[in-house]
């Protein structure tokens, strides 16, 4: 197989005589060795990703001998994963969490017997009781979930909850009315991510595209946390829209999605407004639309690595608060509610799109809703 994908392959000896190294894999510019091969950081972070996966899982849409360059590595990933292994790639050398952290305590080991007066950077076993704990977050991530909650509460607050009594009788209102109500949420929400800096980075029309794309999805998770009588006061009128198709009821449908996390809300909010952010940063929203009418990203490789930063994040505030196995079922659940939020959503828009009251409604909220 180096052969077929005409590898030269670099011993460690003539590495350290080159100035620059190149990627054995994509022969982009490298730094040093990952997993036993010179290798980018861009295939030491795809490789780390998918060498423990199962490989029929992946397969190649053209010759299975696709030519992997800088330029090409994202096309393929069945061939570029055949292309690490064929050049000595090594999944074994990749640490389990447990490995890392042992790691960690041994560098960090090293660091204070060298300078005995530093404050330790690297996670910490806490004991409480009977039970260690690990503690996996760093000081940089504990400042960003921190930002994160302050900005999500800061600026997603429901517009109606101060001083607000639900009326006795049911809200009867048109689509138009319905949706003209719910601008302010609407409003709010993007706000709070207005103010993530990974977004002001990017350019205005990636900016205004993941809205457009994402904002409507999110508004049912957004809503489970208002909602949640621990963290507000807002109890939600008794709404009924009028003039649908078959009488339906658009508000009893967002608010059955809204339950759907309000269990994850009550047990610990924070690991849904990590996952609204990590959910603002899909590129590729699986809704009839957006399938057929996939957004054009112009920075589209820094929105994956900023969606990357964003779910490690929750991934490691998981693990530290509940334990890997807890971990991995709640944020199985999580995904599989929100698979089925994009479902319901995508039936939303179909039943909209079929009354006549939607040019009534708000152009800002038109575009929110991809009716325009």
């Amino acid at each position: 197989m180096i052969d077929q994908y005409d590898v030269t392959m670099v011993n460690g000896e003539n590495a350290k005589k080159k100035k620059s190294l190149r990627c054995v894999v994509c022969s982009g510019r490298a730094f040093g060795y990952n997993f036993d091969q010179i290798s980018c950081e861009s295939c030491k972070a795809f490789f780390r990703r998918n060498a423990l996966r199962d490989m029929s899982d992946l397969h190649c849409r053209f010759s299975g001998n696709c030519n992997i360059t800088v330029e090409s590595r994202r096309h393929c990933s069945y061939c570029r994963i055949m292309k690490c292994f064929a050049v000595g790639m090594r999944k074994e050398s990749i640490r389990s969490e447990v490995e890392k952290y042992m790691k960690r305590l041994q560098l960090d080991k090293g660091y204070r017997q060298k300078y005995p007066q530093a404050t330790p950077k690297i996670p910490a076993l806490m004991t409480i009781g009977n039970a260690n704990i690990l503690m996996m977050l760093s000081s940089t991530d504990r400042t960003r979930v921190n930002n994160i909650t302050h900005c999500y509460d800061q600026y997603t607050y429901e517009p109606s909850s101060s001083g607000h009594f639900p009326p006795l009788r049911p809200l009867v209102l048109r689509i138009d009315e319905f949706f003209n109500r719910k601008k302010p949420i609407f409003i709010n929400l993007i706000s709070y991510f207005k103010h993530l800096p990974e977004l002001k980075r990017l350019n205005l029309d990636d900016q205004v595209l993941l809205i457009k794309q994402n904002i409507r999805l999110l508004i049912p998770l957004n809503y489970a946390i208002l909602q949640t009588p621990v963290n507000s006061k807002f109890r939600g009128s008794h709404i009924q829209t009028t003039g649908l198709y078959n009488n339906i009821n658009i508000h009893e449908m967002l608010r059955q999605l809204s339950s759907y996390f309000v269990g994850f809300v009550t047990y610990d909010p924070i690991i849904i407004k990590l996952l609204i952010t990590v959910l603002f940063f899909t590129s590729s929203s699986s809704t009839t639309r957006s399938i057929f009418d996939p957004a054009q990203y112009r920075e589209l490789s820094t929105i994956k690595e900023i969606q990357s930063s964003y779910i490690e994040l929750l991934w490691v505030y998981m693990i530290e608060k509940f334990g890997e196995k807890n971990a991995i079922y709640i944020f199985t659940k999580m995904i599989t509610k929100y698979l089925c939020v994009q479902i319901v959503i995508d039936q939303v828009d179909t039943i909209v799109r079929m009354n006549n009251d939607i040019q009534n409604i708000d152009s800002l909220m038109q575009s929110f809703l991809q009716l325009t």
